[in-house]
Parts: structure tokens; sequence; C-alpha cells
């Protein structure tokens, strides 16, 4: 069934609710009968209507989960790349590269989004304030993921890369069609009542969170949607034929991106 584009559901119950109400009186009418057999046109409409509304908005959840981390990991990426390399041509490899002189020089210093991306909207302010850490490429990769995350708006408290870090750890291991289950997006949702059964705390380490996290990876290693031998897997997979099919049928958008790995 196909559902017109000017499918309204309100109205559509409207009529409904008219037909039901001029026979509920047990009339015979014959005006009234003949409205009956679009009662059940209608109803059938709204069945339909309301399927539609369960999927996207499925799709749309995981379209909020997956373009939350796959944004986390073209961050990561590019930042990885300019931190290697010598070039100094890009916005991105000025960048780092002052990020660089900044923690070579245990200097103070202040990067303004519009020294380097002038046209940005809304300009913003990060300060760098020297630290000590024993691998210095690491500092550079954190300090300028950092200060990218600020200027872009990025999501960056320590609640929000937990979430991306539950995420990334699950499709690693499984079918993205996973995201389609609602325990997934409760996990996303509410990640320390669902998964660490705990009280999310601000306070809370970076090394106690990374600590809890390699738990849970190891503990999902072991789970069945993460053995591809196991029935569990494999329904999943299939899932994933079942959803592209029905993203065909009512041309929508087929891609499902990648995740890759490293959040931290």
């Amino acid at each position: 069934m196909v559902l017109p584009p000017d499918f309204d559901p309100q109205r559509t119950q409207l009529a409904c609710s008219r037909i039901l109400w001029l026979t509920s009186n047990s009339s015979t009418a014959m005006n009234n009968v003949y409205d009956i057999p679009k009662f059940w046109i209608n109803l059938d409409g709204l069945r339909h209507s309301s399927n539609l509304n369960a999927m996207e908005s499925c799709i749309t959840r995981v379209y909020c989960m997956q373009g939350a981390l796959n944004f986390h990991h073209w961050l990561v990426n590019i930042v990885q790349r300019v931190v290697e390399s010598p070039s100094r041509h890009t916005w991105i490899e000025k960048l780092a590269w002052d990020v660089q002189i900044a923690i070579d020089g245990k200097q103070t210093t202040t990067f303004n989004s519009a020294d380097y991306l002038p046209n940005l909207k809304f300009h913003r302010e990060y300060t760098y304030h020297p630290s000590f850490r024993y691998d210095q490429m690491e500092l550079v990769f954190s300090t300028v993921s950092s200060i990218v995350r600020l200027w872009l708006r990025f999501p960056s408290d320590k609640y929000s890369l937990i979430q991306l870090s539950l995420l990334d750890i699950i499709m690693s291991k499984s079918p993205s069609s996973i995201l389609f289950l609602d325990k997934i997006w409760e996990m996303y949702t509410m990640p320390f009542s669902t998964v660490f059964n705990s009280i999310w705390n601000p306070r809370t380490s970076k090394a106690s969170i990374n600590q809890s996290l390699a738990e849970f990876q190891e503990q999902y290693l072991s789970h069945p949607f993460a053995d591809t031998a196991s029935l569990e897997h494999q329904k999943l997979e299939y899932l994933s034929e079942l959803i592209l099919e029905w993203l065909r049928k009512n041309d929508l958008e087929t891609d499902m991106p990648m995740a890759v790995s490293r959040i931290w």
C-alpha cells in the first residue's frame, strides 16, 4: 500500500469518526451505509501511516546517532592526518603548527577561530594553558581536537564522548542495523542507567571512564551480536537487508555511514 502524497492522518481520523457517529444509532440509511467502506479504507491508511511514522522515527534516531559519531570520526581523522603532516597550507595545518609552537614554548596561547576560519558565522576563542604530557604528539592531537570541537560547536563534554564511545564499540563488531534496536537508543540516551548501572557524575575521572568502557568492550565481545557465527548476528544482517529494501521502496537515502575507531 502506498499512501497518496496529500494524505492527512488528522483529517482521515476525523472522517472515520464522522462515519462512526453516523452509524452509532444502528442506522441503516443508505447514505450512511455507503460511507462504511470508506471507514475501512481510511482505517488501513491510518494503520499504514502509523507504521511509516514509527519507521521514520526510528530512522531519525539512527541518523542522530550515526551523524554524531561520523562527525567525531571525521574530526579524529583530519586531526590525526595534520598532526603527522609537515605541510602548513590549509587552515587546520596552520592551526596544528601553531599549537605545536605553543606546546614547545610552554606558552599560554589564545586561538581565535577568526584567524583560521574568517568566514565562520560565530567565532570563538580557545585558550591553551601549558601542561605536561609524556607523549607530546598526543598533546598536540588532543589540543587541536579540543580547539576544533569548540570552534565548530561539537558537543565535547564527557557525557557526549561516552555516548559516542559506546556506539563505536558496538558498531565496530555488529551490523549497522543494530542501531535500529530500541535498546541501543536507550543506551545512547541513558548510558549510565543502562550500561554502567550508576548515576552520571561529571567529576568522574577520565581514567575511571576509560576503565568502564574497556570493561564494556570486553563484555560486548562475548555477546552474540558481536559473534559473526551466531544466529543473532545473522538476524541483524538480515535486518540490514530488509531496511535497505524498505528505504529503496520509499525512495529514501540508502547510504549507511560506516564507523571507524578512536574517540578519546
